[in-house]
């Protein structure tokens, strides 16, 4: 497979913090890679870094063969519109409703006229799985299951190749968690999408990712699942050979769940 995004060699400081040394990184077409790691380990950072958002102090990120630092302005802002981002608070703007939410990349990065607007972004509801009803709710009046799923809604509204979730089943029980791993699948197959998740759910990484990172001693181990356990490192065995993980690997996988949770 090819690679959507390269990271190399990247380095991240704080003052004397060092939070990233040599990190490497590859995300290849198609895949869905799950990305682990302890409190303070720097996901966030990285998934910054990788946006553009955040410029390390040593070490190159490419995307689609470009060295993001080599980027203007100009290239950067038409970079953004290949992909989708989903933060954990679904990031919504609390005083629009979910139409309008996500019709903001439309009108931002598109001149198209609002009935063609507002048609897509009745499209990309239905295809999250969300009623027509839902368009003209507030934030405030969706379930934890329905804000996430408007939030990606909004991260599809520019067709991206590349979906970056930042710990998207945070806060939802475990039926509506189930259905949002089915939704991440679904769409990755359907619109042929590269994702990168951030997570801590061992469900999201045995049911739904093709590969795990894990971030340990400031640098990416990578591997399967399989291959993951098989590994010696103390903290990688202490995540992935636990008992958690032995009984999420026991339970039936995930099955297409049937509406919105």
């Amino acid at each position: 497979m090819a690679a959507v995004i390269e990271a190399h060699g990247i380095v991240n400081k704080f003052g004397s913090q060092v939070v990233h040394d040599g990190l490497d990184l590859t995300l290849e077409k198609g895949e869905i890679l799950g990305l682990v790691g302890g409190s303070g380990s720097g996901k966030s950072v990285l998934l910054r870094t990788l946006l553009g958002l955040h410029k390390p102090n040593a070490g190159t990120v490419i995307v689609g063969g470009t060295d993001v630092s080599d980027m203007d302005d100009a290239q950067k802002k038409e970079m953004a519109k290949k992909w989708g981002v989903l933060f954990q608070d679904g990031a919504l703007f609390s005083g629009f409703n979910v139409l309008d939410n996500i019709s903001l990349p439309l009108r931002e990065h598109t001149d198209l006229s609002e009935k063609d607007i507002k048609s897509l972004a009745l499209f990309k509801l239905h295809a999250v799985g969300l009623k027509p009803e839902t368009a003209t709710k507030k934030p405030s009046e969706l379930s934890g299951g329905m804000a996430k799923r408007a939030g990606i809604a909004r991260s599809l509204a520019l067709d991206p190749e590349i979906l970056f979730l930042d710990e998207p089943t945070a806060g939802l029980d475990p039926v509506a968690a189930a259905a949002f791993d089915d939704l991440i699948l679904q769409l990755s197959h359907v619109l042929e999408l590269s994702v990168l998740i951030i997570t801590h759910d061992l469900d999201t990484l045995v049911n739904v990712c093709d590969r795990i990172a894990m971030i340990i001693d400031k640098k990416i181990v990578t591997g399967t699942i399989e291959e993951m356990m098989k590994k010696d490192h103390p903290q990688i065995k202490e995540y992935f050979q636990g008992t958690r993980m032995r009984a999420v690997q026991n339970e039936p996988a995930h099955k297409n769940a049937a509406g919105a949770a």
